[in-house]
């Protein structure tokens, strides 16, 4: 993994923080939650701040399959557990299931612009340019409905499109897509 990608991992690590913060200036949030899928969720979150990905799958996917079966968390930290699992499995190369997390994560909240740019981060990491740009069209289009906290990533200097900046078809999406 390279220095660039360590750091916008730790970069998602501090969101994930900062999401736990938001949600917890609203008590009723906490309380909204099952304690076993929050337990869960913590200690994956530990793994997964440490770096350790492949440790942090197992406890986020439990927690997943039990929002599945009875959804308890608040928006913020469900997004959260999503988002989470299915950078931990992409990082830790299995694009496959980081690509099925992602589109439940969509099949479930359309507008979350963090699921279509990790979909698309997915795609680029797959060598797919034209669903890269689709799903990061989408992330662009739905960019305010950010996590409280939130901010929205520079795809010019994510690792995973640094293999299309050569490409005029992506360069030029993504200059309309920026503003650049």
């Amino acid at each position: 993994m390279s220095m660039r990608l360590r750091i916008l991992m730790f970069a998602i690590g501090v969101l994930f923080s900062m999401a736990v913060c938001s949600a917890a200036q609203d008590k009723a949030d906490l309380k909204k939650g099952d304690p076993q899928t929050l337990k869960l969720m913590e200690q994956a979150s530990r793994f997964y701040l440490e770096g350790d990905y492949q440790r942090a799958i197992p406890g986020y996917q439990k927690a997943l399959d039990r929002e599945k079966s009875n959804r308890t968390l608040s928006d913020a930290l469900w997004r959260v557990l999503v988002d989470n699992l299915g950078m931990s499995y992409g990082i830790s190369g299995d694009l496959k299931k980081a690509k099925e997390t992602f589109e439940y994560g969509l099949s479930k909240d359309p507008k979350y612009p963090m699921f279509h740019y990790n979909m698309a981060c997915t795609y680029a990491e797959m060598d797919d340019v034209d669903n890269a740009i689709e799903y990061l069209r989408h992330a662009f289009q739905y960019k305010d409905n950010m996590i409280k906290g939130e901010t929205f990533p520079d795809p010019w200097t994510d690792d995973s499109f640094q293999r299309f900046m050569k490409n005029d078809k992506f360069v030029n999406a993504l200059k309309e897509m920026s503003g650049k």
